[in-house]
Parts: structure tokens; sequence; C-alpha cells
């Protein structure tokens, strides 16, 4: 009964949900879509919630995975088409969207592996923010809803991930941002980001905690919080010293943090 129920979504559903959304995409995001894309762990729902501050920024809270899964098309402007574009398009759907909002911005951190799918489907006409944080901290930091594993991101996603990134960083859409920057230096790399979007560094912006509509997230063990840079350097406290063993004799990591600019 599962399986019909699921062919039906698949058939008749999700197709009139791609319908009313391009249809609402059209009408209220005139301007390029933002993709936060990264490693796990390394700060993409703090970033969402800045920029959803931004009155021509609508931020989508969740994570959609609307860019996993491609189907091959005929298509003049593109050859892959995001199959499951419609969960990007029930949340725009089924959700206000602020009135001086012009654009979208969503945050999926494995969409790093579709970019080049992404870019095309796009033809270039987006923004990509590729945020880094020092794989240290990323490989001892842990997830709120996941008590079972206490160590969320294996030492070899994030290379391959930040890797990933990285492939995209000469390109005039794509700002590679790191957290430790954002957290020391708030004010200026932010403006450098919206410099980046071509949008002003607004008094809301300034104001992110309070005017952002992404206030609380099962990614945080808390509500949304002005930056600080207490989750700096947690790789350094005694209790993650087995897990800096494995991350030190892993040559390839190490290699990459001194390429990230990471003192070692």
């Amino acid at each position: 009964m599962n399986g019909l129920i699921d062919l039906f979504k698949m058939v008749t559903v999700n197709p009139l949900f791609r319908f009313i959304g391009r249809k609402i995409e059209k009408k209220h995001f005139p301007d390029p879509p933002i993709f936060i894309v990264a490693s796990p762990r390394s700060g993409t729902t703090l970033l969402l919630s800045i920029l959803g501050a931004h009155p021509n920024i609508f931020a989508i809270p969740l994570q959609t995975y609307a860019f996993d899964r491609w189907k091959k098309i005929k298509n003049k402007t593109y050859s892959q088409y995001p199959y499951r574009i419609d969960r990007l398009y029930r949340y725009l759907i089924f959700h206000s969207i602020k009135k001086t909002a012009g654009r979208w911005c969503e945050k999926t951190p494995r969409h790093i592996n579709s970019l080049t799918k992404i870019i095309d489907f796009y033809q270039e006409r987006l923004k990509i923010i590729h945020i880094v944080r020092d794989g240290r901290d990323v490989a001892v930091s842990s997830h709120p809803t996941h008590k079972g594993r206490h160590y969320w991101v294996p030492i070899k996603k994030w290379l391959k991930d930040v890797k990933k990134g990285l492939e995209y960083k000469d390109k005039p859409y794509v700002l590679t941002v790191f957290y430790e920057d954002l957290v020391q230096d708030f004010e200026n790399e932010a403006k450098k980001i919206f410099i980046f979007l071509e949008e002003p560094f607004t008094e809301k912006v300034k104001n992110w905690v309070k005017e952002t509509n992404i206030k609380q997230s099962i990614h945080w063990q808390e509500k949304v919080q002005n930056v600080h840079t207490r989750a700096i350097g947690k790789w350094k406290t005694p209790q993650h010293k087995a897990k800096m063993k494995e991350f030190f004799n892993n040559q390839e990591a190490m290699k990459l943090l001194k390429k990230l600019g990471y003192e070692i």
C-alpha cells in the first residue's frame, strides 16, 4: 500500500507542486537564488540565519535536499532536472513569503556534491557560498539530535566535501567563507558576503539575531544567539585526544588544513 501511495505522489502530486512552485518562484523571486554548501557542522545554519535577516532574502529554514536527485532531459538550456525540486516548492507553497524578498536562500550541505548540475540548471545565474571550518573542530562536533553518535562528521567526509567545494572557488558566482573569520570579525566578513551577493549591508543585518526568521534549528543546541568564538578550538580539549590522534595521522587532512591556512 505504501508503495502505491509513493507512486501516486510521484506521478500526480509532485508534478503539481513543481508546476505551482515554478509559478510562485517566477512571481516572487526575480533575483538569483543563494545556495549555502559545506561539510556538515561548519556553520551553515548560522550563515543562513544571518542572511535571513536581510529584507531581500527569504531564508528557507529546513534542508530541502531538493537538488540531490537528477533526471536527464532534453532541454535547450540545461541537460538535467532536479527531480525533487518539489521539496523546495512545497515550502514556498505552504509558507508566507515576506513581501520585501526578491530571492530565496537554501542550505543543504550535501548539495556541495551537485554543484555542477545546480550551476548548469540555473545557467550560472545564482550565488553559492561555500563555508569552511577547521576540520579538527568539525571532527569533534556532535549533532544535538543524534545522541548515540558523538562524532557526527567522519574525517574523510570533511576532506571530500571541502575539496569538492574548493574546485569552484575561482568562479565569479562562488564565495568561500571561513567560519572562524565570520565569528571573529562579524561585521567586516558579513559586509564582504553582501558585496558578493550584491545586496546592501542593512541595519536589519547588523541586528540579525532580532530580525532573522531562523530563530531556532534542530542543528543548534540552543535558540539563535549572537556570534561567538566559543566553538573555535574545541578540538584541543583532552576528551578529544583519541579523535585528534586519528586526525593528525591522516596526512591528507593535515595537508588540507595547511592549504586552508590553519595553524598546525
